[in-house]
């Protein structure tokens, strides 16, 4: 099929200038060689240059350049984009991908025609539901009292769910127990004992569905002589909505935030143990690149940003066992290997559990198809790559997958039920804090 595309006229409002707009200077860092196109998750599944990095930064020049227009060609492949980062590890000119493809969806939105229904959803999401922890709780509470009674099974019987929705029921993950959602960290106390003094970002869909994880960090951390606090005003990182177009909504997210961490001077690091977030806040410097109000400050608060798992490898940690040895392998979430670059890091707190046999998992660091929203709004070539991915894990005959990011622990546990595999997927610092309760360390004195 030829592509058709309308040469507008120069007048016309251009949805990638101005200050928001995608920057030329790091268009013209791309020197089309091609090495991003060996990684691109897209590219490999549909073999089509404009699914591949260097061809959506052809697009957007030719859009910010006025060439073309935005055309439904344009919107599709620019929304293809996984935004995983991989082209940014393969990159040997440093060019900021996620920057360029974040800043033209953003674009993208002033001329996209979307239902009245759908910017309503999206408003609904992005700026209330989120960033509320209460209301998400509701929503949550909701769905488990779904999964957990009667109406379930009269809701699949009757067919009462849209065709869409009912095909995407069975991705939805398990909600945990009520008071499990309910009971957050608190701050630990700080004793002649403490070493490191650390700021908690506890992330809105982590701080709710995966509660258990924040819970396991503060223990495993209080243990290693870490003083733990959480500034009570943060808010939802901005991830998904900076992903999906709405970085305005992003913006004034990221500015509560650095807003909430306002007094750092003291402060080691600040940690957090979902990796989606984590690449969002170490961008806030980018993100807030026009606000010169905050720019250094947001700078600054990027710089702190650390993993649990980076933060755990750089101080000494006991050897801990486990009640059964077993067989791990662990996949590499995108944005924490790519963007945050802890790669090896993980293994290496891992390796402090001793009865653990370790298995190497091929494709360790390719996308597993997740990507926030994208395994909603791309069903297709999601599963595609997670049936990729899930293949991949059972070579290994692992019986537990580890990994950094909520979105690949729902993701890669739908793969294994739909196929039938038992397999366990939690995030390491679930199993290091099973170790240290079987091994005692919670209760000697550190």
């Amino acid at each position: 099929m030829s592509l058709k595309l309308k040469k507008i006229d120069q007048s016309e409002q251009n949805p990638f200038l101005g200050d928001f707009g995608p920057d030329s200077e790091i268009i013209q860092k791309c020197i089309h060689c091609g090495f991003c196109t060996t990684t691109c998750p897209t590219y490999s599944l549909l073999g089509n240059e404009m699914d591949s990095p260097r061809g959506r930064i052809y697009l957007i020049k030719m859009v910010k350049d006025g060439e073309i227009g935005v055309n439904e060609t344009v919107i599709k492949h620019l929304d293809r984009c996984l935004d995983c980062r991989a082209c940014e590890t393969a990159c040997p000119s440093g060019v900021e991908y996620s920057s360029l493809i974040e800043s033209a969806r953003e674009g993208l939105e002033k001329v996209r025609n979307r239902t009245l229904i759908s910017k309503l959803f999206r408003r609904f999401l992005f700026r209330w539901l989120l960033p509320n922890r209460l209301l998400l709780q509701f929503f949550c509470i909701l769905t488990w009292i779904y999964q957990n009674s009667s109406l379930r099974y009269v809701v699949k019987k009757f067919s009462l769910l849209p065709n869409k929705i009912s095909d995407l029921e069975p991705m939805m993950p398990e909600v945990p127990s009520i008071s499990s959602m309910i009971s957050q960290p608190v701050e630990t106390e700080e004793t002649e004992k403490t070493k490191y003094k650390v700021a908690f970002f506890s992330g809105c869909i982590q701080s709710v569905l995966f509660n258990e994880v924040n819970l396991a960090a503060v223990r495993v951390l209080k243990a290693n002589g870490v003083h733990v606090f959480f500034p009570k005003s943060q808010t939802c990182c901005g991830a998904l909505q900076a992903h999906a177009g709405d970085r305005e909504t992003a913006r004034v997210l990221a500015k509560e935030n650095v807003g909430a961490f306002d007094d750092l001077r003291d402060v080691d690091a600040i940690v957090l143990a979902v990796s989606g977030c984590g690449a969002m806040l170490s961008d806030y410097g980018d993100l807030l690149s026009n606000e010169k109000l905050i720019h250094e400050d947001a700078i600054s608060f990027g710089e702190k940003v650390m993993d649990i798992m980076d933060f755990l490898s750089r101080i000494s940690l006991k050897k801990v066992r486990l009640p059964y040895e077993h067989n791990i392998t662990y996949h590499h979430a995108c944005h924490l290997y790519h963007s945050l670059k802890v790669r090896t890091q993980p293994i290496e707190v891992l390796n402090s559990i001793e009865n653990l046999q370790m298995s190497t998992l091929p494709e360790s660091d390719w996308c597993c198809g997740s990507a926030g929203s994208y395994s909603l709004t791309h069903t297709d070539l999601s599963m595609r790559l997670l049936d990729r991915k899930i293949e991949n894990i059972s070579s290994t005959n692992a019986e537990i997958v580890c990994t950094g990011n909520p979105g690949c622990q729902i993701q890669i546990d739908y793969g294994s039920r739909k196929d039938g595999l038992n397999l366990r997927v939690i995030h390491p610092i679930v199993l290091l804090d099973e170790a240290y309760k079987f091994s005692g360390i919670y209760d000697t004195n550190f």
